[in-house]
């Protein structure tokens, strides 16, 4: 994480969450920031719904519902947030940063509300985004 100055909080998206619960590359990043406390890690519903979706497909409804337990343990807070100027940003990045998925535009109109960094693994949606400066987007991988 470099020797940037510690973010006010970490947005995830599905890929950083799928990554932490499913122990793949980038893990570790994640465990770290979930261990140290230090910041509060959020996720927005839709992106929570992405891992959700994911793992009923995979596993079944019994992984799914442990999965999303073992996001709260580990201290991420699910943000329902979908009042018009949330969704009207994540609807103004849509439009004016295409291709950009429906779903990772909530994770960043979060992170832009809350002034928080995200955390992904998805450079295919997230590199061309990074010079833009719409909040702070670090890799896990």
């Amino acid at each position: 994480m470099g020797a940037t100055a510690r973010p006010s909080a970490y947005v995830l998206d599905a890929g950083a969450m799928v990554a932490f619960l499913c122990d793949e590359q980038g893990a570790e990043v994640v465990a770290q920031v979930l261990a140290e406390g230090a910041v509060p890690c959020f996720a927005h519903v839709v992106n929570v719904y992405e891992v959700y979706y994911d793992a009923l497909r995979r596993g079944g409804e019994a992984a799914a519902v442990q999965l999303l337990e073992m996001l709260v343990s580990a201290g991420i807070v699910s943000r329902s947030d979908l009042d018009p100027a949330l969704w009207q940003d994540a609807a103004f990045l849509k439009a004016f940063h295409h291709p950009v998925a429906v779903a990772d535009t909530f994770c960043l109109a979060l992170a832009r509300r809350l002034r928080a960094t995200v955390l992904t693994t998805d450079h295919h949606e997230f590199d061309r985004l990074v010079p833009l400066n719409l909040c702070p987007i670090e890799f896990i991988r």
